[in-house]
């Protein structure tokens, strides 16, 4: 015999339980292991997605560019930026800023990512952070409307109805309008044009107003509240579309490129490639309500004349980029 009843029932059943022991243990480690599985699919799946998510860019815009509203300004870039989003593969996010001093503080600082910059600013905030760098220079038309170009030029005007008032000289001892410290075709160019002619600007005029945009100075000067001012062709058209003929150009500051789109190193050196090769691509239906009609791409050599006009005025200005 191989072993009483009762004693082979309970080999029996201890066999049986050790099975069931067993079973549930694979049991448990087959569910273990789907955990594990679907655990790491799911992760798989939220780093795709994570890894697909656009990158976001801040974009800094300056209303005082042509005495617009911040709402006016952030509209008519952001048909650009969206159609440029979806052609690089990122998300623009347009911030503005108070003016141009502000404007080079948020890039210098790279509390923003790039900017539609002047070239006075953008001389200004790659002083402070070299590895700004402008991407793309616009196009614009000329005061003629002839032909498009990378420059502007800027001027001295004053209401066509002063007969005295018929060159620099003949503008001693009046009133004079300037935009800004960091203008360009608002203050720069024309304080170097000044230092060329031998003439203090600050002991020049009898009255000096910075009147913090373009407009303004040119609406000042059609109600007769100034005697003359610094403007740019672009404002220039747009002031005697909106007061008529009652213009007239007294000196030309100087030929200036134009404004561009800025970056600094917080946009990867890849994404400011994608950024530049696309620019040269928009559409003239993506700048309405901007002075550009296109993009080029222009040698940092580009900008060496605006260095050298800062340079010589920073001295006789006290310009840092600092103010507002």
């Amino acid at each position: 015999m191989t072993g009483s009843l009762p004693t082979q029932i309970k080999e029996t059943a201890g066999n049986a339980e050790h099975g069931v022991t067993r079973l549930l243990g694979w049991g448990w480690t087959l569910v273990l292991g789907f955990c594990l599985l679907f655990s790491f699919l799911l992760s798989g799946v939220i780093t795709a997605e994570e890894s697909a998510a656009e990158p976001k860019y801040r974009f800094g815009v300056t209303p005082w560019q042509h005495g617009q509203s911040d709402d006016d300004i952030r509209a008519n870039y952001k048909p650009l930026l969206e159609w440029l989003g979806k052609r690089v593969g990122a998300e623009f996010i347009i911030v503005g800023a108070s003016g141009y001093g502000e404007t080079i503080d948020l890039l210098a600082n790279e509390s923003i990512d790039l900017a539609a910059i002047s070239p006075v600013p953008f001389v200004l905030a790659q002083r402070r952070n070299p590895r700004v760098t402008m991407l793309a220079t616009e196009l614009s038309w000329d005061f003629g409307n002839r032909r498009m170009s990378p420059t502007y030029d800027g001027f001295i005007v004053a209401r066509s109805d002063r007969d005295d008032i018929t060159g620099l000289e003949s503008l001693r001892n009046t009133r004079f309008g300037f935009v800004r410290k960091q203008s360009t075709s608002g203050f720069v160019y024309p304080v170097a044009y000044f230092i060329r002619n031998g003439l203090d600007y600050q002991s020049f005029f009898s009255r000096i107003y910075f009147l913090g945009s373009q407009p303004r100075v040119t609406d000042a000067i059609a109600s007769g509240s100034i005697d003359a001012g610094t403007t740019w062709d672009y404002n220039l058209k747009q002031a005697i579309t909106k007061h008529g003929a009652v213009f007239k150009i007294v000196a030309k500051t100087g030929t200036i490129p134009n404004l561009g789109i800025a970056a600094n190193s917080a946009v990867p050196q890849e994404m400011q490639n994608k950024i530049r090769s696309a620019l040269l691509e928009a559409k003239k239906e993506l700048f309405r309500g901007l002075p550009a009609v296109g993009y080029v791409v222009k040698d940092e050599s580009y900008y060496d004349p605006v260095r050298e006009v800062v340079q010589l005025v920073s001295g006789a200005s006290g310009m840092t980029g600092e103010g507002r």
